[in-house]
């Protein structure tokens, strides 16, 4: 198997173009019956919620599918361990703080991933929220004693008493039949909320509070509970132990010359054929286009699904496992799912090089029981490089005009995002009148909007929250639409981060201002001339009173803070068929989000 140094960029470009590169896989569900070390603190309940203006404090209620730590005087937190031993996993869970807790994740019990209530920070340190946390050396001086910390790229955290997720994708440390160590464990992604914060990141030993003080192959996975408040649920871990397949008694034809199908071979020679022990040792092409056929042996050590994926870089491919025939090339990648056997199983190869700045040769890579995504031949000629994103500098322009995708809906095209020097930042459809996303951490990815020919979308680079559709947002008191929308632009307020958007709702002159607040929390939001009626703040049908003037709203991880005494309790209502949570409105409305 070749690994070259651009193996990232192109698993990356791919998988954007044809989708998951890995085969189902079983995952181990972890409940707290998988866990031991448990002394009185941790518990099973149903549901956790937090006050996010009171410190270090979790509620709950009675039920199952949540792992809560409530520590009391007489229930100290502890530590709780996986009975399983782990070597090479994916992780999946979710996770809530409560205001000012503090806990971690250890992957093997060693390598710590750091869980903080970090909201609002606006600076990442290896002890922040996604951190990988310090190593440490008591023979050290004083303010050197941690080292070999990891930061998260950015502060990707939602508030405390908001469900958070982490994904980690994680290789463990390597060892010969004597036991040496002959690699690094290492952090191949850490994704906190959907934003990746670590990438490729090698881990040089254990982080301080390892429960080894060595590297091991295997180890359980441990859950910090002796520093607070905290809880979890839907944690899964896929074990990743197969042995690597391999390819052998491979057998290739080229053809000279750029072809599209199958059917221009017809009536052509090929300028060269021969056998080779394995893709890597296949001669470079002999001509500038050219097209490859390929048969080979695949062999995997455990029969079941797996998930073969193979692409030309600027060419054409073809891939057939079994006893099934290659009909077709396809421009964007081809991916097989197919039960294989354990042993050999043929397989069948075309790479149609068919342009001149096509890649020479193919990228390959298959997964299944136990097994990543692994690349069994990486294309060797013609470095094949991911596009260099294009991001927008949030302090040059902090302000910018775009089309944007969201979920379920059709593409808007005239979308504001405003950033914050708090990095606190937020999408405003012009067309109807809506806050339709905020997000904490870095502005926006403008690739898809300014690469080549582009689109004129632009992308939240941060911990992203969609609050809703578009729609006319201020309704009646019997919650009847209001008609006639028109909008009157936006301008900067006396040249600070509060923006005005101006807009006219069944005649009426509305005024939209928009700012950070001062905690660098979230938004406070001014709706004045929307008449009497109700006012949509976001999608859902869950509201959630945690105190006076605060409620969680869940299905969005946000909290609505207002004067509650002024306006009234917020409702739900569906209209035509959307579900949203909606303020009593007086002619005006005023609220916060806080995120």
């Amino acid at each position: 198997m070749i690994l070259k140094k651009h193996v990232c960029l192109l698993t990356a470009a791919l998988a954007i173009q044809i989708g998951s590169l890995q085969a189902q896989q079983n995952p181990v569900k972890l409940d707290l019956n998988a866990f031991e070390g448990n002394k009185g603190s941790w518990s099973e309940v149903g549901k956790v919620w937090a006050d996010p203006t009171v410190p270090n404090e979790l509620q709950s209620e009675a039920g199952s599918g949540v792992l809560a730590n409530l520590p009391a005087k007489k229930k100290p937190g502890a530590d709780i361990i996986s009975k399983e031993k782990f070597g090479d996993v994916d992780l999946s869970l979710e996770f809530m703080v409560a205001p000012g807790s503090n806990s971690g994740v250890y992957l093997q019990g060693n390598y710590e991933i750091q869980i903080l209530d970090s909201w609002a920070s606006t600076t990442t340190k290896p002890g922040d929220n996604g951190g990988i946390y310090q190593r440490w050396d008591d023979s050290k001086p004083e303010g050197q004693k941690g080292y070999q910390g990891y930061a998260p790229r950015q502060n990707a955290s939602k508030a405390p008493g908001v469900w958070q997720k982490l994904e980690v994708s994680f290789q463990a440390a390597k060892f010969d039949a004597s036991g040496t160590k002959t690699e690094n464990a290492r952090f191949l992604s850490v994704r906190l909320n959907g934003v990746t914060i670590h990438e490729n990141l090698e881990v040089f030993g254990p982080t301080r509070g390892a429960m080894s003080g060595k590297d091991v192959a295997e180890g359980p996975l441990r859950i910090q509970g002796d520093h607070g408040a905290v809880a979890f649920r839907n944690i899964e871990i896929i074990p990743f132990d197969a042995k690597a397949p391999t390819i052998a008694n491979v057998s290739y034809e080229t053809f000279q010359g750029s072809f599209n199908s199958l059917e221009d071979l017809v009536g052509k020679t090929s300028t060269a054929k021969g056998t080779a022990a394995s893709l890597s040792e296949v001669p470079a092409s002999v001509s500038d286009v050219n097209l490859t056929k390929y048969s080979a042996d695949l062999n995997v050590a455990e029969a079941g699904e797996y998930q073969l994926t193979l692409q030309v870089p600027g060419g054409l491919s073809g891939l057939a496992v079994g006893n099934e025939t290659i009909t077709g090339l396809s421009n964007r990648g081809v991916r097989v799912r197919k039960q294989l056997n354990a042993g050999d199983n043929p397989i069948q190869i075309v790479a149609s090089k068919n342009r001149n700045w096509s890649v020479d040769r193919f990228y390959l890579s298959i997964s299944g029981p136990g097994l990543r995504e692994t690349a069994l031949l990486v294309s060797e000629a013609g470095a094949y490089q991911d596009t260099d994103p294009i991001y927008v500098n949030a302090e040059e322009t902090p302000v910018l005009r775009s089309f944007r995708d969201i979920p379920d809906y059709k593409r808007l095209s005239h979308v504001v995002s405003v950033a914050s020097k708090a990095k606190v930042n937020y999408a405003y459809d012009m067309e109807s009148g809506t806050l339709i996303q905020v997000w904490r951490g870095e502005f926006l990815n403008a690739t898809p909007m300014w690469n080549s020919r582009g689109n004129g979308v632009s992308v939240p680079r941060g911990a992203l929250v969609n609050l809703g559709k578009p729609a006319a947002n201020a309704v009646g008191s019997d919650f009847s639409a209001s008609e006639g929308f028109r909008t009157k632009g936006y301008q900067l307020k006396n040249g600070s981060e509060d923006m005005v958007f101006s807009y006219l709702l069944a005649d009426k002159a509305v005024q939209d201002e928009i700012k950070v607040l001062e905690s660098g929390k979230g938004l406070s939001r001014t709706v004045s001339g929307i008449g009497n009626g109700y006012y949509k703040v976001a999608d859902g049908s869950e509201i959630q009173k945690v105190n006076k003037g605060y409620y969680l709203l869940p299905e969005t991880g946000v909290y609505l803070q207002y004067d509650e005494a002024a306006y009234g309790a917020p409702v739900t209502q569906t209209i035509d068929g959307a579900a949203g949570i909606f303020l009593p409105a007086k002619g005006n409305i005023v609220y916060n989000l806080l995120f």
